[in-house]
């Protein structure tokens, strides 16, 4: 027998974290499937404030289609197993095709019109939640979700913060988000401009679309593949990257966008306006129709792998090259809480 929660008829489980169980929805009244994150009752003070930031921030922001929607957070009497307790809960739209991530790592990359596709979906959704005063923060392919008909959705706002900063200065300085993800100025414990960062992650994820493999594992001094970037040693990072593909595998315009995006100086790197404007931007793009049929072939591997790691029991996932973040959603993340002494950016440019 199916749970119920309101007008909630409660299924199967679909994920669980430190904060919540996720479970699969059907709203009996409109007969649509939802998400509904049960919270867990013992969350520490800090998981709260989290959640609290996501549900605050994704309230803010529902009127977009890229954004994945929250449709109702409040507390009700959980009915399963012929038991009864109150629960606070979050109905969430349901994103049913998975996580970008997914589609990277069981199918393979995305030719270049493909992640054009997606990244002006992404850079369209981003916009709006920029437009509305927020930095997300922790963007990475496993918060970018699909929906049923293959349309992006930015999820989990649990790290999102004010672009006008805390104090109106137009800064942010808290330490957090995913590391594999986070700009230079993070890791160098400077005040940074949260679009910025933004951006900056969104830039590996670009390349990671394409390449099924991130461009380095941290923008640190200690990164080889960064210490190129930042030296303006580009053509090294490229020709490095090229050792195991063909040499024209990343188009000029391509390499233009994503190298600026990651540029080590936040000024110099493109606002979104820019971005949208770029020429790699203006190549070809797929039809939705074509979307559609590619990624319902790519949705049957993701499942096949999906089925086969279930069978085995598998602890983890890596699925091919890409490799899953070390870091985690608003559900299990911590803030990194280090030093906040600041270091001068020439430390990332000594390259050798």
């Amino acid at each position: 027998m199916p749970g119920k929660i309101g007008k909630y008829s409660v299924g199967r489980t679909l994920g669980s974290g430190a904060s919540c169980k996720v479970k699969l929805g059907l709203d009996t009244d409109s007969g649509r499937k939802v998400a509904i994150k049960i919270m867990n009752k013992n969350m520490d003070p800090e998981t709260t404030k989290l959640v609290m930031t996501e549900v605050e921030a994704m309230k803010n922001l529902a009127d977009h289609e890229n954004i994945l929607k929250i449709l109702e957070h409040d507390e009700a009497v959980y009915e399963s197993k012929g038991r009864e307790k109150t629960i606070t809960y979050i109905a969430l739209e349901i994103a049913s095709g998975g996580e970008l991530f997914d589609f990277i790592a069981c199918s393979g990359p995305f030719s270049e019109s493909i992640a054009r596709y997606y990244f002006k979906e992404f850079m369209s959704g981003l916009k709006y939640v920029h437009e509305k005063g927020y930095s997300h923060r922790d963007l990475k392919p496993e918060n970018l979700m699909l929906d049923s008909n293959f349309i992006l959705k930015i999820a989990d706002f649990g790290f999102a913060g004010p672009t006008a900063g805390r104090d109106g200065s137009g800064t942010l300085s808290t330490n957090l988000g995913t590391m594999n993800y986070m700009a230079p100025e993070i890791h160098l414990n400077q005040e940074y401009d949260g679009k910025k960062v933004d951006l900056f992650a969104a830039a590996i994820i670009l390349f990671i679309m394409v390449s099924e493999h991130p461009p380095f594992t941290a923008a640190r001094p200690d990164d080889p593949f960064y210490r190129c970037l930042a030296a303006n040693r580009s053509d090294i990072f490229w020709k490095t990257h090229l050792k195991e593909k063909t040499e024209n595998f990343y188009s000029e315009d391509f390499k233009d966008l994503v190298q600026g995006l990651l540029a080590l100086d936040p000024l110099t790197r493109p606002t979104i306006e820019q971005i949208l404007e770029h020429p790699w931007m203006q190549g070809d793009t797929p039809s939705k129709d074509d979307i559609v049929a590619e990624f319902a072939e790519r949705k049957k591997k993701v499942d096949a792998q999906a089925k086969e790691e279930k069978e085995e029991k598998s602890g983890g996932r890596s699925g091919g090259k890409v490799m899953r973040s070390g870091g985690a959603g608003a559900e299990e993340a911590k803030i990194v809480e280090e030093s906040k002494e600041q270091k001068p950016l020439k430390e990332l440019i000594e390259y050798d």
